[in-house]
């Protein structure tokens, strides 16, 4: 058995950090490889190069997903660039419907967003390419590149409720995938295959960042190699992939523990385990807090906050650009103490306070591990399209609690659970400057006494 001849400290040290430099990666490798895993678009899973469209909002008796909108229809999508680019087809759009295609590489990163935006209602066709792509495209692509192989889209259409769903469910229909082997321009008719081969040995059940956090140090660093192949580190990562080269963390190398010797493989697996703890103590610092609710403006575009960028992906992979949407997360009240079913609230807004914004938003609730909440009236969002009523100075009073504060009240009443602590979700899209500079601040929610 070979001997690799490096300090046990350093070992620890580089394991920790090539561990927090690389759980982006193998994190969405694995949610892509689990998403994927059926021979056709169904339960909320589609193959590799194909939508899966979501049809309908979900409610508290479809809770798949966590964080999940009840503004949108999500057509969601996860692609291999890694033999040639896919061609990304919207159509024009009637009307000024809000929509978008974020596009996500595998460090969790935004590289583009084309949508209302940035493209108004005409849609548009764009060449998703990755990095092992030379050759040139054809004309009348938009070229969006991405650094990784691996890439996820995820694609949203606001959406008023049922009575929208057969509009929406239509544009839906509209959005295409082609490789670009079968694009022949405008018009293009592809149908992509059938059924295809489902990949072994992929466990669909089990959470992605149990998952992730269940590797022993050989699994994690083995799957790291393999995948910086067709998903290269950054120009910007050369330091950091000179430290894990140390341990022979390299693209394409096969990692084997018994190459150290035991106090050195000890050293390598407590690496991986303050990697772990890094990366769960790093949560409280995922945005600013303000009046109690946690906001983050810089998602999607990470550069070398390996840890911050970590944490994003293992608890909210996938952030919005913040000239798209900016969600602050209500975290406790006005008094620092976190939200109880137990209590009733009130949530604000001067007339000056209501959120300035040039889509939409909607506050949503949900339980304390983030799924929707069953409630009388299956209300699980209030937002500026649910006819709320304002007082008579014009501000906007939103009732928090598990019973109705009174029928004339009801307009305004977001339904708590009925125990147990739980959050809110403020969703603010296309946030208008005062926003994403920081200028507007949520009012802080108020528990009634």
């Amino acid at each position: 058995m070979a001997t690799k001849a490096i300090p046990a400290t350093d070992a620890k040290a580089i394991a920790e950090e090539g561990f927090v430099f690389g759980l982006p990666l193998v994190y969405i490798a694995l949610q892509s490889d689990v998403m994927t895993n059926v021979a056709k678009p169904e339960g909320g899973r589609a193959p590799l190069n194909q939508f899966d469209h979501h049809r309908e909002f979900p409610d508290a008796r479809n809770n798949k997903i966590v964080g999940m909108n009840v503004d949108t229809l999500y057509s969601l999508a996860f692609l291999d660039l890694s033999t040639e680019p896919i061609v990304l087809v919207v159509p024009p759009m009637e009307g000024n419907r809000w929509w978008i295609m974020q596009t996500l590489d595998t460090w969790n990163d935004v590289p583009a967003a084309p949508g209302a935006r940035t493209h108004g209602s005409k849609g548009g066709s764009f060449a998703l390419v990755g990095p092992n792509f030379k050759g040139a495209l054809p004309a009348g692509l938009e070229e969006i590149r991405l650094d990784s192989s691996i890439a996820n889209i995820g694609g949203r259409t606001y959406t008023e409720g049922p009575s929208d769903y057969a509009a929406v469910n239509k544009i839906q229909d509209g959005y295409k995938l082609i490789p670009l082997s079968e694009w022949k321009g405008e018009g293009t008719s592809y149908t992509p295959p059938a059924s295809v081969t489902v990949k072994p040995g992929v466990d669909a059940q089990a959470p992605i960042p149990k998952q992730v956090f269940a590797m022993s140090a050989e699994q994690y660093f083995n799957r790291l190699s393999e995948l910086l192949v067709n998903n290269p580190a950054r120009e910007a990562d050369a330091p950091i992939m000179a430290k894990i080269a140390k341990l022979g963390i390299t693209p394409g190398a096969v990692f084997k523990m018994n190459t150290f010797d035991a106090v050195t493989q000890k050293a390598i697996e407590d690496g991986v385990a303050a990697g772990h703890q890094a990366v769960l103590d790093e949560q409280s610092k995922m945005g600013k807090i303000v009046n109690g609710w946690q906001i983050a403006l810089d998602l999607g575009r990470y550069g070398a906050k390996y840890t911050y960028r970590a944490t994003w992906t293992y608890f909210g992979v996938g952030g919005n650009l913040a000239e798209d949407a900016i969600y602050p997360l209500g975290l406790v009240d006005s008094e620092g103490k976190k939200f109880d079913g137990a209590n009733k609230y009130t949530l604000r807004f001067a007339k000056d306070e209501i959120p300035p914004v040039d889509a939409f938003w909607s506050l949503t609730m949900y339980d304390d591990d983030a799924y929707l909440v069953p409630n009388p009236i299956d209300r699980y969002a209030l937002g500026d399209r649910s006819n709320m009523k304002l007082g008579d100075d014009g501000s906007l009073t939103i009732y928090i609690q598990r019973n109705s504060p009174a029928a004339d009240k009801e307009s305004n009443w977001l339904p708590s659970p009925k125990q147990g602590q739980f959050k809110l979700a403020l969703r603010l899209y296309g946030p208008k400057k005062q926003v994403a500079e920081g200028t507007w601040k949520p009012p802080a929610v108020q528990r009634v006494n």
